[in-house]
């Protein structure tokens, strides 16, 4: 009978402090996303967490009485993990956390020190945290501390694989698969460096990149996302010229992403910023005039900061030899409407005719 009573008030405990971490959790995410939050410098991939359920609390508390003697010694009831997508993430989401968070730095592990081959789904940073001691928060959730988990989605999708396989150590992998848990997991965290090397490497470029332009030694630099972007933002030709086109109507400048334009360009043979440059130089005027005929009796408050490239290339079309069919080709490149590409290329072929009676 003592001992019903006992499982019954036992149950009642776990039940209780699950309840507790049940109205801890959405408080700390809250905190955790607001803490995070970088929308120029996207680090974190995924938040989520779990509680633990009875069956498993209970099950800890048996396996480890050495060192859990009670319930509230546990610091793991509610598990926090934080996905990421390069390595070097890791430490700069703990830093975060850590400024954002109680830290028991005793109880807290990197584990991404192992050298076990097959371990690496397991390399991560584990933190034992806590809420701010802070009145904004209830202070019986203040005393509740839980774990929070930082790793890559590479490592993540490895430990996933790894649980849905029913394996959490290599002592209870079959040798016959043991060598090929290995491979895996070193072409993973093969994967993990190359991908943070990678990102690296587009760092310097870009800073390469803007360099060259600001310095006007970019000439030779082929056409891609970067080089675009870059050149739309720092040309001080281009600006010039995107400044004369606004200027005509007064329009204030509205920030676009350049990224579009690489297709519309490679079409027309344009392939380096030193081509792009040459572009702007040759088509400048009939660009502006192209402009003025448009815009000039219009109020237009505000225009894209790509609308310069439009004019570029009606200038360029309009100068070139290209025939009806080539001219109806490009404008199918940012339009599906046919009477509107029709009626497009028809202005186009008679402003060349104006322009060369």
């Amino acid at each position: 009978m003592n001992r019903n009573c006992n499982m019954d008030k036992g149950n009642q405990d776990f039940s209780e402090i699950i309840g507790k971490y049940e109205a801890l959790a959405p408080v700390v995410e809250e905190r955790m996303r607001s803490v995070l939050c970088d929308q120029n410098h996207p680090m974190m991939y995924q938040i989520t967490h779990r509680i633990k359920t009875v069956e498993s609390i209970r099950g800890k508390l048996e396996r480890k009485p050495e060192k859990y003697s009670a319930v509230s010694d546990l610091r793991d009831i509610l598990g926090f993990r934080v996905v990421c997508f390069f390595q070097e993430d890791i430490d700069q989401i703990a830093g975060k956390i850590a400024g954002g968070f109680r830290v028991d730095r005793k109880r807290s592990t990197d584990k991404r020190s192992l050298i076990d081959p097959t371990s690496f789904g397991y390399l991560s940073l584990h933190y034992i945290i806590a809420l701010p001691d802070d009145e904004e928060y209830p202070e019986e959730l203040r005393n509740l501390w839980f774990e929070v988990q930082i790793r890559t989605i590479l490592q993540h999708v490895w430990a996933e694989i790894e649980h849905d396989l029913g394996y959490k150590s290599e002592f209870g992998v079959p040798r016959m698969v043991r060598r090929n848990f290995s491979r895996a997991a070193s072409l993973l965290e093969t994967a993990d460096e190359v991908f943070s090397y990678i990102r690296q490497m587009l760092a310097q470029y870009k800073q390469e990149v803007v360099s060259g332009i600001e310095n006007d030694q970019a000439a030779e630099l082929y056409l891609d996302d970067i080089t675009i972007t870059e050149f739309t933002a720092r040309s001080q030709k281009y600006l010039s010229l995107l400044g004369e086109i606004a200027a005509i109507t007064g329009a204030g400048i509205t920030e676009a992403n350049p990224e579009g334009q690489l297709p519309l360009l490679n079409f027309l043979g344009i392939h380096t910023l030193g081509d792009l440059v040459k572009m702007i130089d040759r088509e400048h005027d009939t660009a502006i005039r192209l402009a003025r005929e448009k815009l000039e009796n219009t109020e237009l408050e505000e225009m894209s900061s790509t609308v310069a490239y439009y004019y570029l290339y009606r200038a360029m079309l309009v100068n070139g030899d290209y025939s009806p069919e080539r001219v109806k080709e490009f404008l199918a490149l940012t339009s599906r409407d046919q009477r509107s590409i029709e009626r497009n290329a028809q202005w186009i072929m008679n402003a060349r005719s104006a322009q060369n009676p």
